[in-house]
């Protein structure tokens, strides 16, 4: 597929936001918004190009399933031995009990958190099963923005192979970019998710978290924003290590506010 710097922005961006939402989600909802969240993958090219070139799942799903729903939390799925297991594998669990609308935090979650609360158990199953397909796309993502540099104006022809990016630039095609607008409502309510879920940090971490969004709450709405502060204070917000929905509403305040470096 070709696609430049922003578009593939707007994809990273679009993918943190789908994955906010899922580790976010209530318990009874969940089944429904991880269907949702899977069809925002499907959807997407560059991002389902990446799993079907990590392989086929090679795993009889049926039992696989089965032995951890009857289990009563004795026991969890593998994810494999190497990145790409990792990806195919976690993806095809998640799209079959997706299809097959199995509840999740009645059985399948119940190994994944010692709590009686299933939201603890289904942020259990998020953190230690759902987030290691999050992090491979999110780390793939970030690997083809590298590879692209720093040039907004060139198209790039990006191809997947074995799990790999192929990247070549298309000189025959230029498209002209403008300047990014500030979507100032957007800003304000990542901002306000970061804040929500910085509830359970320390009370030194919770004021480096609400200076770091001073700045860049500042910063990104001016005309000419100071893109030193604005990088120092996204790094020192991403280094504060909090529970995985601060994490997850980090990243996307991060994605937005990197359109503007």
């Amino acid at each position: 597929m070709k696609l430049n710097r922003n578009e593939l922005r707007k994809i990273q961006y679009d993918f943190n936001s789908c994955s906010n939402r899922l580790l976010q989600a209530d318990y009874e909802d969940y089944t429904g918004v991880l269907g949702k969240f899977l069809k925002y993958i499907e959807d997407t090219p560059i991002i389902i190009d990446y799993i079907n070139g990590c392989g086929s799942c090679d795993w009889n799903l049926d039992e696989e399933v089965k032995a951890v729903q009857a289990s009563y939390g004795r026991t969890i799925f593998s994810t494999g031995d190497t990145d790409e297991e990792e990806v195919r594998n976690v993806f095809a669990v998640l799209r079959y009990l997706v299809d097959k609308n199995n509840s999740i935090y009645r059985g399948i979650a119940m190994g994944y958190s010692s709590s009686s609360s299933f939201q603890d158990k289904i942020k259990g199953f998020n953190e230690r099963f759902v987030m290691v397909l999050i992090r491979h796309v999110e780390r793939y993502l970030t690997k083809i923005g590298i590879d692209m540099g720093l040039d907004d104006k060139v198209i790039y022809n990006v191809t997947v192979q074995s799990g790999q990016a192929i990247i070549a630039t298309d000189n025959a095609t230029v498209t002209a970019t403008n300047q990014v607008g500030v979507d100032i409502g957007e800003l304000k309510k990542l901002i306000a998710d970061v804040q929500s879920a910085a509830n359970t940090l320390t009370s030194e971490e919770k004021e480096t978290v609400s200076e770091c969004l001073e700045v860049i709450e500042s910063e990104v709405a001016a005309e000419k924003p100071k893109k030193g502060m604005l990088k120092t204070a996204m790094a020192t917000l991403s280094a504060i290590k909090g529970a995985t929905e601060f994490g997850a509403a980090v990243a996307s305040l991060v994605q937005f506010a990197t359109v503007f470096i």
